[in-house]
């Protein structure tokens, strides 16, 4: 037991790389000097003038379409066993501005997370409100995502496929990251997610006897303000999680060599996971009755609503 409590703290490391803060950077500085070596940065207040930040509130969410149905989180889906459940949009964030406790007790390590909105497809006319040509110019496929929630909230380590960048809308997140070539110390798993790479490391209980090479990782850690837009590249790890009630929106694009080396892969590996051929232990599928079911069919009538 000594030693567990002593695992709980996190390794105290100086950073190896601090990532870069750049402000005023132009579409063509991004691409020479950080998307084609593939190096993180933070685009510091880049998006202050976007109308996603100047106008995006929790307020302003409730207003939006009223039937608008989402999937919520509640838990580290990553390294941990999440709940899942669909919920009205707008009395998720009803809740949200009314202090729920189950939203926003921090006693609470499962609160509800709404996670990987299709944002642009269930709100179309918020496509105005992103200005993402700066990255979407260099991508030929792209996927934009939303994520509200209270503070507390963690999505646990991992790697993408793709290139990402994270926008902060409103709220703080702090992001540690780590790069490819300390793969080594952060304990991939098998766990499947679709074009990801999970970690066994959980920040908040990390054990030096099962995980020592953790101590080494040395991760360089991000705060996000409103308006800054953080780059990630493929293959670094990192892990997010809200300092406040946050917005935010993420795009995941690919450019054709990303779709060379990755799209197809994923598609083979997704199609034989579907089947039950590969990546039993996932974040999308969950065991009913014996059987092992997709969580998201399993959703619509949830009694969290």
């Amino acid at each position: 037991m000594g030693q567990r409590a002593h695992a709980l703290t996190m390794p105290e490391e100086p950073e190896a790389d601090p990532i870069e803060r750049v402000r005023g950077l132009s579409g063509g500085r991004f691409h020479r000097d950080y998307f084609r070596p593939k190096r993180p940065v933070v685009l510091d207040g880049f998006a202050l003038d976007w109308p996603a930040v100047r106008t995006w509130s929790l307020p302003y969410l409730a207003t939006l379409e009223p039937k608008t149905t989402v999937y919520v989180e509640k838990g580290n889906v990553i390294q941990g066993d999440a709940d899942f459940a669909v919920v009205n949009f707008q009395n998720y964030v009803q809740r949200l501005l009314d202090k729920d406790d189950e939203i926003h007790d921090p006693s609470r390590p499962k609160r509800p997370y709404a996670t990987l909105i299709d944002i642009l497809r269930v709100f179309p006319e918020l496509t105005a409100d992103l200005r993402m040509g700066f990255f979407t110019d260099l991508t030929m496929l792209n996927a934009t995502y939303g994520w509200v929630g209270p503070a507390g909230t963690v999505t646990g380590y991992h790697t993408d496929w793709s290139d990402n960048i994270l926008i902060q809308v409103a709220g703080r997140k702090r992001v540690l990251l780590v790069p490819p070539e300390r793969t080594n110390c952060m304990y991939p798993t098998r766990r499947y997610e679709f074009r990801s790479d999970m970690s066994a490391i959980d920040v908040k209980a990390w054990d030096p006897v099962r995980h020592p090479r953790y101590a080494e990782a040395r991760p360089a850690t991000v705060v996000l303000n409103p308006g800054d837009i953080l780059y990630v590249p493929p293959k670094w790890w990192h892990r997010v999680e809200s300092l406040d009630i946050s917005i935010s929106i993420n795009n995941f694009g690919q450019d054709w060599r990303g779709l060379l080396r990755n799209e197809a892969p994923a598609r083979m590996m997704e199609t034989l996971h579907n089947w039950g051929f590969y990546g039993k232990d996932c974040t999308c599928h969950m065991m009913v009755e014996g059987k092992r079911v997709a969580k998201a069919t399993q959703l619509v009538g949830s009694n969290w609503k």
